[in-house]
């Protein structure tokens, strides 16, 4: 049995053909991510552009997608279907395959008398409206049996692996610049901004440890923010007759026109008209960013099948692929910090990484992430030395010293555009530090300040810092000792 579905919620939306004619009763499953999707398209097949070395050149024929014609026409059905009365550039939209292949498709339908012309918007061919047959919609009854899948064509589990070998040979390391750019938005001391610049050039497993309250999450969260390059990533997967959904658009960003240039393709002997088309089943995105909390278990791991629509979504360090994967309160997930690291070390170690579909097939797939985490347990206590071993790089951010506090407090003070004197920011840091009971972090500054803008709004006031609200905040924010 084949299955393929995209991975879409059962409420759907209608879809509205690009002549604006009214929408079909039929809602789409690929609604729901329609204009990230599209985005991603527009994007990916810019004519201009620098980024990525290479892009799978386009197939030319129903052989090239390397899906067998049953499946592309169930498919193709499944899009009239949804579409309503669709013309063949609509499909061609949708599916992300060449007009000619397209073309095709919907002839083999229409001999089989599985659709028909509906009706022609001009005397082009690609204007044409096609709507099923009464063959046509018992067909598509049993192919939305086996998926309801309906949105870009997949690419293979090989054409995968392919593409994700030479992304990962040819990936740079993150710039020193983009590093740069991401630790300036943080107040740390000299010898820690070095380590934590080292550790992130390097794309090596590492761990961020210390107390809490004093920027692991930021850490992670400015380097996102600031990482650098695209990758390719496929709308989806073919494999077994399971369909994976890989895109997200939560976490695949599609890369700005600016940002993309001319690739080259795969194939090196088509003619100079065909290099210069891509395969639209794949989308460019800026390097993506995953992290995950808490709420990561053992199920997370693996392909998440939906017995209701009958697909797979990809778990998340498949989504990270050629990005970060980074675990934030490492220790605290609902699996085991050894289990989690025995599931993940090794794979990352031979790069290559084993999924299990529910029916019992497996594949294995390149694993290519930069994996951090980030945990303020302590490290002895955490893991032990045969698993610390395996975790290369290990920084510690430290409580912050004077210095660095008082940084951290008038950059806060500017961002939430409070009024502070010099000589009250020195008071501060002083009194701060004098209290030998608590250890200032630096989530110390941002939270007082918003205790002192909060009491300003309570009493219609404007956002001053002085020595008085200051201690008001203080009492507030430190408990009372017994």
């Amino acid at each position: 049995m084949q299955l393929y579905d995209d991975g879409n919620q059962e409420e759907k939306l209608p879809l509205v053909d690009e002549d604006n004619d009214k929408p079909n009763g039929s809602p789409s499953l690929w609604a729901a991510d329609e204009s990230a999707v599209q985005r991603s398209w527009q994007t990916a097949t810019a004519e201009e552009p620098e980024g990525i070395p290479f892009f799978p050149s386009q197939p030319r024929t129903l052989a090239d997608t390397g899906l067998s014609k049953a499946f592309l026409m169930d498919l193709a059905l499944k899009t009239v279907h949804y579409a309503g009365l669709p013309s063949a550039t609509h499909m061609t939209q949708r599916m992300a395959l060449p007009p000619a292949i397209v073309q095709e498709l919907l002839t083999l339908l229409t001999d089989e008398h599985l659709c028909e012309v509906a009706s022609s918007g001009s005397m082009m061919a690609g204007n044409y409206r096609y709507r099923l047959t009464a063959g046509g919609i018992n067909r598509v009854k049993e192919a939305l049996e086996r998926s309801r899948y309906a949105g870009p064509a997949p690419v293979t589990i090989d054409q995968y692996v392919e593409v994700m070998e030479r992304q990962r040979a040819e990936r740079p390391a993150p710039s020193r610049e983009s590093i740069e750019n991401a630790l300036s938005e943080l107040v740390l001391a000299p010898e820690t901004a070095d380590s934590l610049a080292r550790t992130l050039h390097s794309g090596r497993c590492a761990l961020l440890y210390g107390p809490s309250g004093n920027g692991k999450t930021f850490v992670l969260e400015a380097f996102a923010r600031h990482l650098d390059g695209q990758v390719l990533v496929p709308f989806t997967i073919y494999a077994y007759g399971h369909i994976i959904r890989v895109f997200d658009s939560s976490i695949h960003v599609p890369a700005g026109e600016r940002d993309i240039v001319r690739l080259t393709p795969t194939i090196s002997d088509e003619s100079e008209e065909t290099n210069h088309k891509r395969d639209e089943r794949w989308a460019v995105v800026r390097r993506p960013a995953v992290i995950v909390g808490g709420e990561l278990g053992q199920e997370s791991l693996e392909l998440a099948y939906d017995p209701v629509s009958r697909f797979y979504q990809a778990p998340s360090h498949l989504k990270a692929q050629g990005g970060i994967l980074a675990v934030d309160d490492f220790g605290r997930q609902r699996i085991r910090p050894e289990d989690l690291l025995n599931r993940w070390l090794t794979p990352l170690e031979r790069g290559w990484y084993s999924l299990t579909f529910h029916t019992g097939e497996k594949i294995s797939v390149p694993f290519d992430v930069h994996l951090l985490f980030a945990t303020n347990l302590k490290v002895e206590l955490l893991l032990e030395q045969p698993f610390l071993r395996r975790i290369l790089y290990k920084v510690e951010i430290p409580n912050p010293g004077p210095a660095e506090f008082r940084e951290i407090l008038r950059r806060a003070c500017e961002e939430r555009s409070i009024t502070a004197t010099e000589e009250t920011l020195q008071y501060i840091v002083q009194r701060v530090y004098e209290d030998n009971t608590t250890r200032p972090r630096a989530s110390y500054a941002r939270d007082l300040l918003d205790i002192v803008l909060e009491s300003a709004r309570y009493d219609d006031a404007e956002p001053v810092l002085t020595l008085e609200t200051f201690e008001k905040a203080h009492r507030l924010f430190i408990p009372a000792r017994a």
